[in-house]
């Protein structure tokens, strides 16, 4: 069962006004507690996966968590924050059709406390930069 899914259980409602020995049918509506990490979106199941600057404009390796425990993902260099990358097969059971996907939702988390060397190759990164990923902003104005 998902969120605002509906139960029946036959014969387990209130007694019939006409014939006692006779019960009608109860139905549950699912309220599901949202969990702290997986969230749905449609059938399939959604995370949200931290990655580190570098590991975005290299590519990496990672371990993401499923609902049967962790998977290695390969990211892509290049990847942008918000990007999913799909697991197939690696989300919520689904009656008759095996599991749904996993999307692992790519977000790209600088780092807050830099040490000296960090940050001196940090500078030397924007020294060397030759894409602007705002140029084509500047076409906008009011």
């Amino acid at each position: 069962v998902k969120q605002g899914s509906r139960v029946r259980l036959r014969g387990k409602g209130k007694p019939s006004p006409y014939d006692p020995n006779t019960r009608g049918d109860l139905y549950l509506s699912v309220n599901l507690k949202p969990h702290e990490f997986f969230a749905f979106e449609g059938d399939n199941l959604v995370c949200e996966v931290p990655i580190t600057p570098d590991e975005a404009a290299l590519g990496a390796t990672i371990q993401v968590p499923t609902p049967d425990g962790e998977v290695s993902v390969n990211v892509p260099a290049g990847v942008r924050s918000g990007q999913a990358l799909r697991l197939r097969s690696k989300g919520w059971p689904m009656p008759k059709k095996g599991r749904s996907d996993l999307l692992a939702r790519v977000t790209i988390v600088p780092p807050k406390n830099l040490s000296n060397e960090e940050r001196q190759h940090y500078e030397k990164l924007r020294q060397l930069r030759r894409q602007d990923p705002r140029a084509h902003l500047r076409k906008f104005y009011l």
